[in-house]
């Protein structure tokens, strides 16, 4: 259902976003004949408009700056958001980073140690895959080689969550 909500509202407000543009434009427009004094409207011919023509520009006037409040609003909204998301996200990945055992922790402190940011693994190994999965480690890079074991040996690089935690925090990296 929520997604249903978003992705409606993101339909609707991708076309608004487009011509936000002709949308401060036409603001701009309208205030100005509805603000200007008497004296400027008079010297462009625009003090006789008929009654219906000021409520019609009075109108375009109120859509257009609040269809610009909304937008700017919702970007707003939508930036918040994500960062909050982003800052909960990091955060249960910390707390999961604390409860892996000594051999993953390990692996992720040899790797942010590394000078490139890089380590060989075993690819089919049961800490790997869990680091994988959990979203420790990634691929960068899609070769393979293979160990004198027969084991399939994968460089992998830290996410960028986990070098922005190693740089904020290195002490709960040692």
């Amino acid at each position: 259902m929520s997604s249903t909500i978003d992705s409606l509202s993101e339909k609707t407000f991708a076309s608004f976003r487009k011509i936000t543009p002709a949308l401060v434009a036409i603001a701009i427009l309208s205030g100005l004949v509805i603000f200007l004094p008497d004296v400027v409207l008079k010297k462009m011919s625009l003090n006789e408009l008929p009654e219906l023509w000021k409520q019609i520009i009075g109108f375009v006037f109120l859509l257009s700056v609040s269809l610009i409040g909304t937008i700017i609003l919702f970007s707003l909204l939508s930036s918040v958001l994500s960062k909050y998301k982003y800052m909960r996200i990091k955060r249960n990945l910390k707390n999961k980073y604390k409860t892996l055992s000594p051999r993953q922790r390990e692996i992720i402190i040899q790797l942010l140690k590394s000078d490139d940011k890089t380590i060989s693994l075993n690819k089919n190994s049961g800490d790997t895959i869990y680091l994988e999965n959990s979203l420790f480690l990634y691929m960068p890079q899609q070769v393979v080689s293979v160990d004198w074991n027969n084991e399939m040996m994968v460089k992998y690089a830290p996410q960028p969550w986990l070098l922005e935690l190693y740089y904020e925090e290195p002490e709960l990296f040692n």
